[in-house]
């Protein structure tokens, strides 16, 4: 069991007063109260000498890995991290070998788990992913499922890592670049939640357990063999948590209803960016990094707008879009509904504006926003936070006659449904108060009027709907359609068509 930093170092200063460094001179019996002070090795006082560093560098860990799994938007159970104990340092590194010799001839170099972490995380998806963030990020000098060796239920990642790689994380994080300077290894344990009730059940059966001891060989091989079964439970609980983690990315929140009735290439396909000819009369400021913070501001005005270098990342990214002024991005982001995407990345803690924006644009692009990150570090970061949002938004599809359309989102399926029943039955029969216009000016500005050319003439319509309000127009548009067969899908189930409008109308 990890011990909290808090813990770590108990009784360590009443040690300390009786150790003095081994060297060539006699320890002293003549100090105070004639008290004989213990020699001990050189490495032993050094490690003492710095557990107020050790304790820091634990805290440092723990710190760092709720960074990267928070910029990935991998979802944490629990981190704990300690530096190991005087004590537990002082008996490992006294260990002697089968051959007699010392185990460890330079300790801190050696024994790797001086600073350990463990990380319980829900899925084993997420445990692979921060897995591998980690070997991307540190320098790894050893990975390796212990399980795969042992074969008897446990399943946990252990890595070992030296160094952090990027100059500005070790920055960031002081107390661990010291840690490395010292010591060789850092020990990080990567579990999935059904794996680690595994195996604390087993350590506490097996290695705690006087009772398990005391049982005959046979006995303590009947209870082997049980472990080795619920480790075969545990696989199977894993895999049912995944396909449940996989089965609510792939879910419209709202509906419940699944996307596997959608060809695939279209429930990937990103939401579509707006194509609106009249964006000049929208606000055309350049956007810049105090525009870009003042839309954040505006935008999230509960929460902290984050530090310029993000605002400025934000900046470059959407310019290699082509989005350049302040209402290109408005328009951009005109298919998001207010708190949707902060609700699907289920931040842990209070998130920074410029956090959230950048969200917001990835569930816009979506794979186009990843393709153009400026570096490979923010597009493995914006690869993994996709999976939260990819086909949340572009679920609905409307069939004309003609055969379905590609997925869309639900601002886009009202403007297709819009169009479709003014070219068929002329602009008058799509105009509805505040939601379809002949003109911008009949619609509020904060409604942002997107223009859609229609046979019949253009028409304006709103996009800054919820779900459920998009929804409502839908209906009231389709069932103005009367020459012509016009039904709306949402995940692949038929949610409006106007062939039951016109029966209703007919029956008495």
């Amino acid at each position: 069991m990890l011990q909290s930093v808090t813990d770590v170092g108990a009784g360590i200063l009443g040690t300390m007063s009786v150790l003095i460094p081994a060297d060539d001179s006699e320890p002293s019996s003549d100090v105070g109260d004639k008290v004989e002070m213990a020699r001990v090795p050189r490495h032993v006082w050094a490690y003492a000498q710095d557990q107020t560093d050790l304790v820091d560098a634990a805290r440092d860990i723990r710190r760092y890995l709720q960074e990267l799994a928070e910029r990935a938007s991998i979802r944490i159970h629990t981190i704990e991290s300690r530096a190991k104990s005087l004590t537990s340092y002082q008996e490992k590194s006294g260990k002697i070998g089968a051959d007699g010799r010392p185990k460890y001839v330079d300790p801190a170099m050696q024994i790797h788990d001086c600073v350990a972490a463990r990380v319980i995380v829900f899925t084993m998806l997420a445990r692979n992913d921060l897995a591998d963030l980690i070997s991307s990020h540190a320098d790894v000098i050893e990975r390796q499922n212990p399980g795969d060796l042992k074969h008897n239920g446990y399943d946990s990642e252990h890595l070992v890592i030296a160094a952090l790689n990027k100059r500005d994380e070790r920055d960031r994080y002081p107390a661990l670049a010291r840690y490395f300077d010292k010591y060789r290894g850092l020990e990080i344990q990567i579990r999935s939640v059904a794996g680690h009730a595994w195996a604390e059940y087993e350590h506490d059966v097996r290695y705690k357990s006087g009772a398990y001891q005391e049982l005959t060989a046979d006995g303590r091989s009947q209870i082997d063999q049980w472990f080795v079964e619920a480790g075969g439970m545990r696989h199977y609980m894993d895999e049912l948590f995944g396909k449940i983690e996989a089965h609510l990315i792939a879910v419209d929140g709202e509906s419940g209803s699944h996307l596997t009735s959608l060809d695939l290439a279209d429930s990937l396909a990103p939401i579509p960016a707006i194509e609106d000819e009249d964006v000049a009369e929208s606000d055309s400021r350049e956007l810049d990094t105090e525009s870009m913070r003042g839309l954040i501001r505006a935008r999230f005005p509960e929460h902290e707008i984050g530090d310029e270098q993000a605002t400025a990342t934000l900046v470059a990214h959407l310019e290699r879009l082509g989005v350049s002024t302040v209402g290109e991005l408005e328009t951009a982001l005109a298919n998001v509904e207010e708190g949707q995407v902060a609700r699907l990345m289920d931040y842990p803690t209070e998130t920074a504006g410029a956090r959230r924006l950048d969200d917001e644009l990835l569930a816009t692009y979506q794979d186009r926003y990843v393709e153009t990150s400026a570096d490979e570090e923010r597009q493995q970061f914006l690869r993994l936070r996709l999976r939260r949002v990819r086909g949340k938004f572009a679920i609905y599809s409307v069939d004309d006659g003609g055969g379905s359309s590609k997925v869309m989102t639900a601002a886009s399926a009202v403007r297709e449904i819009a169009r479709i029943v003014a070219s068929a039955e002329g602009v008058q029969a799509a105009i509805i108060a505040d939601a379809v216009a002949r003109t911008r000016s009949e619609l509020l500005p904060s409604a942002k009027p997107q223009l859609v050319r229609t046979v019949q003439g253009p028409i304006y319509v709103a996009t800054n709907f919820t779900r459920k309000q998009a929804e409502d127009i839908m209906s009231r548009l389709v069932q103005r359609v009367q020459v012509k067969p016009v039904r709306v899908y949402r995940a692949g189930d038929l949610l409006f068509d106007s062939s039951d409008a016109a029966a209703e109308a007919d029956s008495p």
